[in-house]
């Protein structure tokens, strides 16, 4: 699990349609500091339209390479349009250190896109951008910089790098110490602040570096148009990040709610096909100017586990509030979880928003850390967690969208950290105790299923 969540960008977009002939060029670009990108062009054969192939800029996950995404690259240049796929600072053959999509990232990002635009080929202003995690991020803090993409895609990524990581100031531990190692060897700055960010200290110097990179307080900015492409079930990057922009941002706008994602998913999905036309159909309408209606249905949300089914929405769907108050009075000591089981759901829900659980602890001592976990049987329907007080806790449940048919009895893990097999909250050991009293939850779900 920990092995895909470091390669999130291993992607296998497959063509559809009638395959067209391209070619690729490999090549550097020096960037103003010196260092020097690696990269690759792709460009279909036969003569350019008038103006130069509309281009799209493709940008891989942490810890990848343009490699990587070669299949999301090919398949554009078959569909009519030049590439440019480039290993990130730090990342592949190219130099430099990460920084962790900062400001010099999207310096990168603004001088590869105005030399791709410059080319004879590529058309000057038709320029879009597609990216994933890692390169999702930079291209969302290069929209709210001004970088002048006509059209962009961003799958499975963050707004809000500190909410998703550091939500009620708690690191999500498993993960965040994940992405930390992945790229700490080649980014002395990841590498400085790996401990505190994994153990929830100094968080002011975390949420300072988090905060310098992140769109979500400038998405009034940007008019670009955006598909947002978003996992249902991402224990990085949860469904909020997505919905949060997509409400936000004053451009054209479509979300997909789809099965892919980081783990506990992976990517591609079982929805591959779909997301293939709808990645194509989007730069179609934005940069060829195709009248295709891709955008007249604004959200769509995938049925669970399936390819071919979903539910199409003009706007964020609307959400309704279960609630189940847990009664009991139980002691956590160390790493012991303390469970609880719901009655019997006499009708099936879905998920969509989080919601929250309402811990009260009596006492504690020296329990530095509160996580929740809500399951259905074994599979996570959410979680949350921060540090604890007497009294009265509110815990933040994260944005899945899971699917829990009527009759399910819901199951509530409370301690340090996740339960068994679940990466999200990682415990440190030497917790001490906690009395947790009675637990009541509110889970935001769908108004009306798309799934069962």
């Amino acid at each position: 699990m920990l092995r895909r969540l470091l390669l999130v960008a291993a992607v296998a977009l497959a063509a559809a349609g009638p395959a067209s002939a391209w070619s690729k060029q490999d090549g550097t670009q020096v960037m103003d500091d010196g260092v020097t990108i690696s990269l690759s062009r792709y460009t279909p054969d036969g003569a350019a339209p008038a103006g130069g192939w509309p281009g799209v800029l493709v940008l891989h996950g942490l810890a990848g390479n343009r490699g990587t995404v070669e299949a999301v690259s090919t398949r554009l240049a078959r569909a009519g349009y030049a590439v440019l796929a480039y290993d990130a600072r730090g990342h592949g053959a190219s130099g430099g250190e990460i920084t962790l999509a900062g400001p010099r990232e999207v310096a990168d990002l603004r001088a590869l896109r105005n030399a791709f635009a410059a080319r004879p080929e590529v058309h000057d202003t038709r320029i879009g951008a597609w990216g994933i995690s890692y390169g999702g991020g930079q291209i969302w803090n290069a929209l709210a910089a001004g970088v002048p993409f006509a059209a962009v895609e961003v799958f499975e990524t963050w707004t809000s790098l500190y909410d998703a990581l550091w939500p009620q100031d708690l690191a999500r531990s498993g993960i965040v110490g994940g992405l930390a190692a992945s790229i700490a060897a080649r980014s002395p700055l990841v590498a400085g602040i790996r401990d505190d960010a994994v153990q929830s200290r100094n968080l002011a110097a975390v949420r300072a570096l988090a905060e310098g990179r992140s769109a979500s307080r400038r998405f009034g900015s940007i008019r670009t148009p955006v598909y947002l492409f978003q996992g249902r079930v991402d224990f990085v990057f949860d469904l909020d990040q997505a919905t949060r922009a997509f409400a936000a941002i004053r451009g054209p706008k479509k979300l997909y709610a789809g099965n892919f994602g980081h783990p506990p998913s992976t990517f591609p999905g079982i929805d591959q096909a779909y997301v293939t036309q709808q990645v194509v159909a989007w730069y179609d309408r934005f940069l060829k100017g195709v009248p295709n209606r891709v955008d007249a249905k604004k959200v769509v949300i995938a049925r669970q586990g399936t390819a071919n089914r979903r539910t199409e929405l003009n706007a964020l769907p609307t959400t309704k509030t279960h609630t189940v108050t847990l009664r009991g009075n139980s002691t956590a000591r160390g790493s012991r979880l303390v469970t609880r089981t719901a009655p019997p759901l006499k009708t099936a829900l879905e998920s969509w928003g989080g919601g929250t659980a309402t811990v009260t602890i009596p006492r504690l001592s020296r329990y530095p850390r509160l996580v929740v976990t809500v399951l259905a049987g074994n599979r996570v329907v959410t979680h949350g967690g921060l540090v604890p007080r007497a009294g009265r806790n509110v815990v933040k449940l994260a944005s899945y969208c899971v699917y829990v048919p009527r009759g399910t009895r819901l199951r509530v893990a409370i301690g340090p950290e996740s339960p068994a097999g679940q990466l999200a909250y990682l415990g440190f050991g030497n917790a001490g105790s906690a009395t947790i009293g009675d637990v009541t939850l509110r889970l935001k779900a769908l108004a009306k299923p798309v799934s069962g």
